[in-house]
């Protein structure tokens, strides 16, 4: 053929035709829409506050060294000199009760004498720093609610994959998602949180379902004829599919979590009672089926994850059927696949460093202009350098209100920017499903579910 007409072909793929990633990148551009962004802020909203409901509920029972570290044993010998330092650092006398002071109980009688301290004009450098120095201290010793460690967790993990992931690193960034889809549930559930996986995880799925499915609607609408759904009108089509979405969703799963109980009660019943040994050890071909079956739908699954909840609501078709789309689509086109998702991690990161480049400015610009000429410290906390610093002190009540006000502006930027992980990986999961099943049916990406069609289909409902 003639050389402008060459196409890059290998192993009878044609990459020019099937793999169009800049309309995945073009997702991530998309996705920065302000009704995506209050959909994908509504999700965050939903999932910060209940999970800090629990863990008002439950209290804190994870120890400082977090999940991973084993059950909490208490406050140590060490942790109690600690505790008692901090109860005279700033007091003429140590209160009686400070020696069964928890690490929260102390930082707040830490931070009520540095109050005094400062309104009576007594405080030095020195007293700041040996102040800044105890809070942190004993915020490291303290334990922390389920839900709190298993978010700092899942934010630590995604840090990671984006450090490795722009360091190209696909190992570390493999064993960040490892951490977060795999290590993390173990942890939970060794540690006996059982009715927060089940009660939180399906509220978290749930969130996931009905946010994620509006978003992968609206990215889908726009890319097929430009049309800008509002986030009321997404919201209100997904939640009309949340019994198929989180079909969807959990389908899979519980067909490996089943697989697995039967391997478990296998060992259980065959393995341990003299003579039916020989029955376990004859049957353990069996159990390595079962266990192969387990590893393919467990590998499918991670693969086909992204695809779930945009088949439900681009085809408005059933939980059953779009588990069924994606797992075909992911089988006969593995190589598309791993080319898309590549894309969509490479535009992912990119499109969250500026995102989180944009917010960081933005709180530290407007706090550094905004306080040029504001003479009190109502915006000595603002901006986005001053997150994690110890509570000021010694404001009157109007300063310390409007510092509270500020906090609440500042919160909202940070979680745009978690909105927007949601908004991003849903808007280019909708083009990953639309252009695998290009590649496996031929069939347009602009073609999709609209009121009138049969569901499933594109056949007139008159007509059908």
């Amino acid at each position: 053929m003639p050389r402008d007409e060459q196409r890059t072909i290998v192993d009878g793929i044609d990459f020019d035709r099937v793999l169009r990633f800049p309309s995945i990148i073009g997702a991530i551009a998309s996705s920065m829409q302000p009704s995506r962004l209050i959909v994908g802020l509504f999700m965050v909203a939903v999932l910060l506050a209940s999970g800090q409901v629990w863990d008002t509920l439950a209290g804190a029972t994870v120890g400082p060294g977090g999940l991973f570290a084993g059950s909490y044993e208490g406050v140590g010998d060490e942790d109690r000199m600690l505790i008692a330092e901090s109860a005279i650092a700033f007091a003429d006398a140590a209160d009686p009760a400070s020696d069964q002071w928890t690490p929260r109980e102390a930082q707040q009688s830490l931070v009520a004498d540095w109050n005094a301290l400062v309104r009576a004009g007594e405080a030095t450098e020195d007293d700041a720093e040996t102040y800044a120095r105890l809070w942190s201290e004993l915020g490291d010793i303290a334990p922390v609610g389920v839900f709190e460690a298993a978010a700092g967790v899942i934010g630590s993990a995604f840090l990671d994959v984006v450090a490795a992931a722009s360091h190209l690193d696909i190992a570390a960034a493999g064993r960040g998602l490892a951490r977060i889809t795999w290590e993390l549930p173990q942890a939970l559930w060794s540690g006996g949180y059982h009715w927060f996986i089940s009660v939180y995880g399906f509220l978290l799925v749930l969130v996931l379902g009905i946010g994620g499915g509006a978003l992968a609607r609206m990215q889908a609408c726009q890319h097929a004829r430009g049309d800008r759904l509002s986030a009321a009108e997404a919201v209100a089509l997904s939640c009309g599919h949340w019994r198929e979405i989180v079909l969807a969703i959990i389908a899979p799963a519980m067909v490996i979590a089943a697989l697995a109980i039967v391997l478990v009660l296998m060992g259980l019943l065959l393995m341990n009672i003299p003579g039916l040994n020989l029955i376990g050890g004859l049957l353990y071909g069996l159990a390595l089926v079962i266990g192969f079956l387990a590893a393919v739908l467990a590998v499918g699954y991670a693969g086909c994850w992204p695809m779930l909840v945009p088949a439900v609501v681009i085809e408005h078709c059933d939980g059953g059927e779009a588990v069924q789309r994606s797992y075909a689509y992911l089988v006969a086109r593995p190589l598309h696949m791993l080319g898309y998702i590549a894309v969509a991690v490479v535009g992912l990161v990119l499109g969250f460093l500026v995102v989180r480049l944009v917010a960081t400015t933005t709180l530290d610009l407007t706090a550094d202009l905004v306080g040029t000429w504001t003479f009190n410290d109502a915006m000595r906390g603002a901006g986005a350098a001053a997150a994690g610093d110890p509570p000021m002190a010694g404001l009157p009540w109007y300063e310390a209100s409007t510092a509270g006000l500020i906090d609440l502006w500042e919160l909202l930027v940070r979680d745009l920017v978690l909105g927007w992980i949601f908004s991003g990986f849903y808007a280019v999961s909708a083009m990953i499903y639309l252009l695998m099943r290009r590649a496996c049916d031929a069939q347009d990406t602009r073609e999709i579910w609209w009121p009138g069609l049969v569901p499933g289909t594109l056949v007139p409902e008159e007509h059908a």
